[in-house]
Formats: C-alpha cells, structure tokens, sequence
C-alpha cells in the first residue's frame, strides 16, 4: 500500500468517567472528584505532550430518557476550558455550544474572548441538539429547522466576527485614540431567525474565527458540515463505510467552492491498548465486566433506535424483525438515528448475540473500538489514514486517566516512529496545527 503524505490529526474526546464503558466503576476511576480541575487538567496536558490536536468537551442540557450515573458528561464546555486556557500552551480547545438554546451574539463574544485567553485555539463544535426544551423557554423544532436554524446562526456569528477589520486597534495613545471607528463594520445581520445589529466589543480574535466543528451524519448535519465545518467528527466502525463517508463529505464539500483539504475527517476510535495481546483482551474483559445486563439492554435498545429486546434470551442472535427498519429510523428523531445503520448492518451481517452486544457493542456505540498492542492498534489506523477512510482519529479512552495514559505513552510513539504523527507543534493555533489558513472578514 502506497503511504499517504503528512500527519494523521488526533483529538481528545475527554471522556472523564468512561462513557460507554462506565468505567467509573473502577476503583481507580477518581469519580469522586468529577468536576475539580485535576482530571481535566491532567488529560488536557497529557495530551498536549502527545501533540494532540486538541481536547474536545461534549455537552448536554438535559437528562432525557439516561437513568442518573455519570455516563451523561457533567462538565460544562465553557468555564472548564477558560480554565485550561491558562494551564495549557498549544493545544486546541473544543467546546460544544447549541444553536437551538442559545444566541449568537453571546456565543460569538464568548468564543472570541476564549480565543485571546488561550492565543488562538478555539473550536465550536455546533450542535442543534435533539432534546432539552423542557428547560428553556422555545419549543424544540423540527430536524429540518433546527438545521436551518443553524446555518442562520452560523452567518450571523460569523458577522460580527468579521465586523472588525484586523487593524482596527491602533493604539494611538497620543491623540486617544484605541481603534479606529471607520474599520469597523457594524453588521445589522437580518436573517430568518436571527438579527444583530452592532459588532463585538472586541476587536477579531487571534484565530478571526474559531475552528468550527461538526458531528452530525444525517443527511442534514452532512450538509451541514459540507457548507461549514473544518473539522468533523463522525462514527465509523467499518473501513468500507469509512471511506464511502469520507469521499461523500469531501465530494459534498467541493459543490460548496471547498477544497478537499478545507475539512478534516477524524472518526472516534475507542483503543484499549495493552503492552501484549493478552494484556489488552483482559482490560476490554474487565471493562465489559462493569456494564451490568440492566444497563447494557437499555444501552443496546437504545442505540437500535427503541427496539423491542424484551424477552430475548442473552446468548440467541437478535431477530431482525424486532429491529426498526432504516427507513423508519430515518424518519424518526431517535437521537441515534444517524449512527442506527452502521448498528444494524452488524446485526445483520455478524448475528450477534444479545449479551455480546452489551458487552461489546455498548463500548463503542458504533464508534471504532480496537484492542490490542501499540503496535497492531497503529496497523489500523495507519491503514484507515493511507486508504482516505479518515484524516486522523478522535480518541475516546475507554477508562481514565490510565486509558489515555497508554494511548500517549504507547501507541503515540509508534505512530511518530512511522512518521505519520507529528514530533512538535507546527504553529501556535489550533488553525497552525489543523493546517487551515485564518479566514479574511467577509461582509455582505
């Protein structure tokens, strides 16, 4: 196989108490100090010493249909990474934000203030969200509008962003003068959902924009990140399917005026890594071990889209008349509908039984979920970046801290010693690590 140019990307999906795994279970978990700023703290640098791209923090606003166990991830995005501005150097710093809960302008300010404390490595992942009205004051529309709803709020984002020309500041500190008011261009944004009439207060951040990501696989959030994203995260289990995505958003992206290098494609990867084979299947044991049978079959049945399990025996293949069909999981608005088909293909191709699919299949709901040394673990994933199936990886450790431990201290040296993973950070921002070029304003 022909070996790709360049470095793979690797981001960090802080997973602080094992989601998927509920490897808060483990003694050693350190659940009882969700919230501090150790753990993030110590993820966060642990990773900017592998020279990860950047630490990602999803984000939820409700409890849903979750029973009450940390698996929902408590931290907020905000605050937990103004924080680690000041703790970190050069690593990137991804906080998910709503567009259906929350308005522009305040976000907009936010992340530009987040983008001079840190000097320029903010990213916005942008979510519609598919739940959570319940506690705040609008009506959850439907997919399609929230996705219009979006792009909206992306423009007008994106306008007071580029309402300050970049040398408007002057500093003219003889005639009083902090900036220089003809360089900067109120916007007065009228779209369908949203209007802002003045620009930030602030002048254009280090970045001009943050890095914008994307996580979506419907049809919608396609779309979405074809327009818009620079970095997308998706769910991946297969190398086939990895590749028909790959090519589809990238071909999807160029009907936008996009080059194929204006978006980066990191698939999760879930990777228990042991110094042997043996080692590794016996952490995946261990971790498939805290996941009670009541817990896994509301986990199966929920990632199968409602799928009636009851009354299955645990070691028989599931039926796949108790399956949703894809095209009625399609036209629902189970919050997995985008990731159902790479789930049911499973069903369908492997026959599986019940409790493998709790024990396995919970782990890495539809994301990539490998065991075994630096070494096979680096074959993997070297062959995903040299086919195109991805541009790099985000890493969800299964356990932490100690999973992320030995991603960083295993498997990161095998992929430099390869020369498919960076030795050093190339810039500053996470724009200069991700290789995209800081955008020029653009006005109407």
């Amino acid at each position: 196989m022909e070996h790709r140019d360049g470095h793979m990307g690797l981001v960090l999906f802080f997973n602080p108490v094992g989601r998927f795994t509920h490897s808060w279970r483990r003694p050693q978990s350190g659940a009882e100090k969700l919230l501090g700023i150790e753990l993030v703290q110590h993820s966060a640098q642990k990773a900017e010493e592998a020279f990860f791209d950047a630490i990602f923090i999803s984000d939820k606003a409700s409890f849903d249909d979750d029973p009450v166990n940390p698996d929902l991830n408590p931290y907020e995005p905000m605050t937990t990474l103004g924080a680690l501005s000041v703790l970190t150097k050069k690593i990137g710093l991804i906080a998910t934000i709503s567009t259906t809960f929350t308005e522009p302008y305040n976000t907009a300010r936010m992340l530009s203030q987040l983008d001079f404390l840190s000097e320029g490595r903010v990213g916005w992942n942008v979510v519609t969200s598919y739940s959570g009205s319940q506690n705040f004051t609008v009506a959850m529309p439907d997919k399609a509008t929230r996705y219009d709803q979006a792009q909206d709020y992306l423009s007008a984002a994106e306008a007071v962003w580029d309402a300050w020309d970049d040398d408007a500041v002057v500093f003219d500190r003889e005639n009083g003068v902090w900036a220089d008011a003809s360089r900067i261009h109120h916007p007065d944004y009228k779209g369908t959902h949203f209007r802002i009439h003045d620009a930030l207060t602030m002048p254009r951040s280090p970045q001009g924009r943050p890095v914008i990501v994307q996580a979506g696989q419907s049809e919608e959030g396609i779309a979405y990140a074809a327009r818009n994203a620079e970095l997308v995260f998706t769910s991946q289990n297969r190398i086939e399917d990895a590749l028909a995505f790959y090519a589809k958003l990238k071909g999807r992206a160029a009907d936008f005026g996009r080059g194929p290098d204006a978006l980066k494609i990191m698939p999760g990867l879930i990777p228990v890594v042991g110094e042997t084979e043996r080692e590794a299947d016996e952490i995946a044991e261990e971790l498939a071990d805290l996941v009670t049978e009541a817990v896994g079959l509301q986990d199966v049945s929920n990632q199968l889209v409602g799928a009636d399990l009851s009354g299955l025996e645990f070691d028989e293949p599931i039926p796949m008349e108790r399956l949703v069909t894809l095209e009625d999981a399609a036209a629902g608005t189970h919050a997995f509908a985008s990731r159902y088909p790479n789930l049911y293909k499973v069903v369908a191709e492997d026959k599986p039984t019940l409790r493998e699919l709790v024990r396995q299949r919970t782990k890495s709901q539809s994301h990539q979920l490998l065991r075994g040394t630096a070494i096979t673990i680096a074959d993997r994933m070297q062959e995903w970046y040299d086919r195109h199936a991805s541009d790099g990886f985000t890493i969800i450790p299964p356990y932490m801290p100690e999973g992320l431990d030995r991603f960083c201290d295993l498997l990161v040296p095998e992929l430099q010693n390869r020369g498919i993973y960076r030795t050093e950070y190339p810039g500053n921002t996470l724009r200069d690590t991700l290789g995209l070029d800081r955008p020029d304003p653009v006005r109407a």
